[in-house]
């Protein structure tokens, strides 16, 4: 997940490519936590040990179930049959509100509003904030099931929350545009009309975030059943329910993508088409997806309902919890999820104008390149799962990080110092950065499926996707208040549009520091495991300690709190302006 420098962090690596908090902290604080470890008796102790380790020890009685090395017993799941197809059809909805809630901000934001660089790039962030939040949905979903059962209900939930977002965001009047309208629908640059405009973003940002609320919550719904199915895949052949259902998310995102790109490319979007939808128009559409969803999730996914004696408490599942983290192939996992996104993820906050302003993109170019990508991002999923199941984790991710770091440092500097100033040239990177991010987001999930537990899958994916989410906007705000000492001004588009021998070394810097950063994050993956058997030897052989849980826990809730409030700062008007948010003082 360390590319692209100029682009920022595409969020798919939940990336979501990948893609945050260990909300864990705040469901399950400490008193709950010391009681349980401290005070829990030798019978909680023994049901501890009874989920996490004796399934180690009771591997060869469960042989006989488990065919060709599966990690659960139980027949192997045929995911395109009809009584599954609720199930495919979530991460296709899920692509499309995914997609398509990043892809106004490029023509919305820094068209129409004409929002400071620094908020651009916070509000990119902002709108897949709700990643960050996995691993208290996760705990909610194995731990506290409605009418009997674990995912539906909160897949139900989810979309619901979802679909009366967009539909209040497609009600929500729209601020007149920052520059005066010229009578072809296009802006006069030279005159503003609106300046309010640029600190106006934040409302439609935060209404975005709690959306993609929803649909997240839908999400980590599917992720635990999606565990659950792969685990009873056979060892040759697991990873395929991954990937497949990441194509199916991918191809929701084209879609989405593809309607932005061609629909909201009108004048005022940064685009070229004298006609468009407006902004509004398009979340009403997205709410449409997103509606249908709801009755879908309820009749047309197989959840098999708990059974008597099946629920665990609040109690013992934290004590479960516990357990994960202070086990220390998972703090390992865990440092390597945290510390590769925080530091590989710093970014200069000039890409958004560099692209707008020096490139020249357009929107429609814009989001055709995106689909494009999302088009190589599948096709590598598929190379990934037809050839490179069983290859090194490790060589993966650095061979294909270091080669994309390269060519796109590359493109970015020849755009700054105008050797090449031409949008096809500039986006082309755009769709060369889908192939190491594909081997990222496999990797990541490949890892989650090797260390989770029967009964604790939506925790275990939670828990990882939590912690390498929570880069993004920790990493976004650390950005803000490095590159907000850059002078002159990285946000400010009248630098951009001056354009001086000064400036564009102060932009090239900009660009090298985050490459620096991207390149130290390498260093990290000597905490990953090689591959699959490495990963389950790790979990079998290697010792727990209370410390470990103690580490995670505090550092991801300072990162939590941090990231959170110089964010949602970033997004408040009042607020925006202040040096600590990357502003240039109010």
């Amino acid at each position: 997940s360390s590319w692209p420098r100029r682009h920022g962090w595409h969020g798919r690596f939940p990336g979501d490519t990948i893609a945050v908090a260990h909300s864990m902290e705040v469901e399950a604080p400490g008193k709950d936590f010391t009681s349980v470890i401290e005070k829990g008796a030798e019978q909680e102790k023994v049901q501890v040990i009874d989920a996490v380790d004796v399934k180690v020890i009771n591997q060869d009685s469960e042989a006989d179930c488990k065919k060709g090395g599966a990690l659960a017993s139980g027949e192997e799941i045929d995911i395109w049959t009809f009584r599954n197809i609720g199930f495919i059809l979530q991460y296709f909805a899920v692509g499309l509100i995914y997609g398509g809630l990043p892809a106004t901000v490029y023509g919305f934001f820094l068209g129409y509003l004409n929002v400071p660089g620094y908020i651009y790039a916070t509000a990119s962030v902002v709108t897949t904030l709700p990643w960050s939040f996995k691993v208290a949905f996760g705990l909610l979903n194995d731990c506290l099931p409605i009418r009997g059962y674990r995912r539906k209900p909160y897949m139900v939930l989810g979309w619901s929350i979802c679909f009366v977002v967009l539909v209040i965001l497609s009600w929500k009047p729209l601020p007149e545009p920052y520059y005066c309208l010229l009578p072809d629908g296009g802006f006069d640059e030279d005159k503003v009309c609106n300046e309010e405009a640029q600190m106006q973003g934040g409302s439609f940002a935060l209404l975005m975030c709690l959306a993609a609320l929803g649909y997240v919550i839908a999400d980590v719904a599917a992720d635990g059943l999606m565990v659950e199915f792969a685990q009873r895949e056979p060892e040759e052949k697991r990873g395929t329910i991954q990937t497949t259902i990441y194509l199916v998310r991918t191809l929701g995102m084209v879609f989405a993508v593809a309607l932005v790109g061609i629909g909201m490319n009108g004048k005022e979007y940064q685009g070229t088409f004298d006609f468009s939808l407006t902004y509004s128009q398009v979340m009403l559409i997205f709410s449409l997806p997103a509606g249908a969803m709801v009755p879908i999730s309820w009749f047309l996914v197989q959840d098999s309902p708990i059974q008597p004696g099946e629920r665990k408490s609040f109690k013992m599942y934290c004590s479960q919890a516990w357990a994960l983290i202070t086990n220390k192939a998972i703090f390992i996992v865990i440092m390597y999820d945290f510390w590769e996104a925080l530091i590989g993820r710093i970014s200069t906050t000039a890409g958004g104008l560099v692209k707008s302003q020096w490139a020249g993109v357009k929107n429609f170019q814009n989001q055709l390149f995106t689909l494009v990508s999302l088009l190589v991002f599948a096709y590598s999923l598929h190379l990934v799962k037809r050839h490179f199941l069983n290859f090194s984790w490790r060589k993966m991710l650095l061979i294909t990080g270091i080669i994309l770091n390269l060519l796109d440092a590359t493109l970015a500097l020849c755009t700054t110092y105008d050797v090449v100033r031409n949008q096809y040239f500039y986006l082309g990177e755009t769709i060369l950065d889908e192939i190491p991010a594909a081997a990222n987001f496999v990797v990541g999930t490949f890892i989650i499926v090797e260390m989770a537990d029967k009964g604790n899958e939506g925790l275990t994916y939670g828990l990882f996707t939590t912690v390498s989410n929570l880069g993004t906007p920790f990493s976004r705000a650390i950005g803000n208040q490095i590159f907000g000492l850059f002078q002159p001004n990285l946000s400010d588009s009248e630098n951009y549009k001056l354009d001086t021998l000064e400036f564009r070394h102060t932009v090239a810097r900009s660009f090298l520091l985050s490459y620096a950063f991207s390149f130290a994050s390498f260093l990290l993956l000597v905490l990953l495991p090689y591959q699959k058997q490495e990963a389950q030897r790790r979990k079998r052989e290697w010792s727990r300690h209370p410390i470990f849980g103690y580490i995670t826990c505090g550092l991801v809730l300072f990162a939590f709190i941090y990231a959170m409030t110089v964010n949602f700062m970033t997004m408040i008007p009042e607020t925006a302006c202040l040096e600590l948010v990357g502003g240039s003082g109010c």
